[in-house]
């Protein structure tokens, strides 16, 4: 019997309760293996725990048994969209459908998943994602706690309007990815990503930000004879981003990225990146030209999936940004990270879509180049920030997800100009097409 984890949810009796109801179902598929009813009650309940092969074994036994079950050919395309077989998926979809004994409401599922296996089979595949929510923070600008700062290295009170403010705002996203196919031993296929972000305050406007993102490139894999699952991707990109609905900057670089399989469950990526930033001046930030120069960033991180309802991950990274003109603003950026995944049966309606808590922590430090004259000459600049975040991702259907996440940022630092606190709630929808 395939090993399945408890699963952690709202009601931790209910999880044991599904847990007790697999374990016993598949005991009594091996009292009666012909029998087609406990093989369809098995693999309904094996969907739920998150043993997607353990039903796809029981449904085809079923066709064995009986092959005229459109019913039962529907769910295997189902599944083996759900494990990315997407070839395997489209046979058996194909089959339920020509069945014109599959109700009406089953055959539009059936043709929602082959429209889908038939996209991701073509050559030239576009995915995406849009979420639309609300937000709000404890600390909207982002400013300092107290109004007791440093001016030119001497004790000074802030307006109290810009020390931290509350606000809620809306919070809107979409990226849209493609990837062209080109047939190749090597698996090379060119993606390319699109991300645009908007946030819109309700009272605090001046720290509305916009951004457009894109970065393409070809990945490839290498050393395919030697290792398992090795893959380059070089790129570029180039990006604009609104502060106040004011020109903040624009850059354009380019990288390096790759994976590999280390293990059977462990996986790394790590990525080499340059990019050029160019702030300009504008009626609201007219300084905003010292912050031009060069970034460059390095970071790796490991993914582990620990059961198949657990992952793990670990990520490190380290940036390096120089300024043009004003040593002050340059900077060396560490941090280290890391969280889990975990997917559950739903403790509520009983479907079989997956519920996820997602937690994520991480920890940097900043040092910088020079003292800012205007705000303390005589000692350097050094922030350390502390970000937790914990998502809950609550699916409706294969597309649409509804999405409450709550975080806290802390930022100290040796200059309190620049040490925050700064608590977030969020929710919204999330639909992926």
């Amino acid at each position: 019997m395939a090993q399945t984890s408890p699963q952690p949810g709202a009601n931790a009796s209910e999880s044991a309760s599904l847990q007790q109801q697999y374990d016993e179902a598949f005991q009594e598929t091996l009292r009666q293996p012909a029998n087609l009813d406990v093989l369809f009650n098995f693999a309904t309940l094996a969907a739920k725990t998150g043993d997607l092969e353990g039903a796809v074994s029981a449904l085809e036994r079923m066709l064995v048994i009986n092959p005229d079950i459109p019913r039962v050919r529907l769910e295997l395309g189902v599944l083996y969209y759900r494990l990315g077989s997407y070839e395997t998926a489209r046979t058996y979809l194909e089959t339920a459908l020509a069945s014109p004994a599959l109700p009406p409401e089953q055959r539009e599922r059936a043709e929602h998943f082959m429209a889908d296996a038939q996209k991701r089979l073509s050559p030239s595949v576009f995915t995406g994602d849009a979420f639309f929510g609300w937000r709000y923070q404890s600390n909207a600008n982002l400013g300092p706690g107290s109004p007791n700062v440093l001016l030119f290295g001497a004790p000074a009170n802030l307006n109290q309007q810009a020390t931290g403010q509350p606000d809620w705002g809306i919070v809107g996203s979409l990226q849209v990815n493609h990837s062209y196919d080109f047939g190749r031993q090597d698996k090379a296929a060119l993606e390319t990503q699109f991300t645009g972000y908007a946030n819109r305050q309700f009272q605090l406007t001046t720290t509305d930000v916009s951004l457009l993102d894109l970065t393409t490139g070809p990945r490839f894999q290498i050393l395919s004879e030697t290792f398992q699952d090795v893959s380059l991707r070089p790129f570029i990109r180039g990006g604009y981003v609104w502060l106040n609905d004011t020109d903040y900057y624009g850059l354009f670089g380019g990288g390096l990225e790759g994976g590999v399989l280390l293990a059977d469950r462990l996986r790394n990526a790590t990525a080499l990146k340059w990019s050029r930033q160019s702030h300009p001046d504008t009626w609201y930030l007219p300084a905003n030209s010292q912050y031009t120069g060069n970034e460059m960033t390095a970071a790796t991180g490991f993914q582990y999936l620990l059961t198949s309802a657990v992952t793990l991950f670990a990520n490190g990274y380290g940036t390096r940004f120089l300024a043009d003109l004003t040593p002050v603003q340059s900077y060396s950026l560490w941090g280290l990270g890391g969280g889990m995944n975990i997917r559950f049966a739903d403790p509520l309606f009983k479907t079989l879509q997956q519920w996820r808590i997602g937690l994520n922590y991480a920890y940097q430090w900043w040092n910088y180049d020079a003292p800012d004259p205007t705000v303390d000459p005589n000692n350097l600049r050094i922030q350390l920030d502390s970000i937790l975040s914990v998502t809950l991702a609550v699916p409706f259907d294969d597309r649409t997800t509804f999405t409450v996440a709550g975080g806290r940022f802390v930022r100290s630092s040796n200059i309190p100009n620049y040490a925050f606190e700064n608590d977030t709630v969020m929710f919204g929808v999330d639909w992926r097409f």
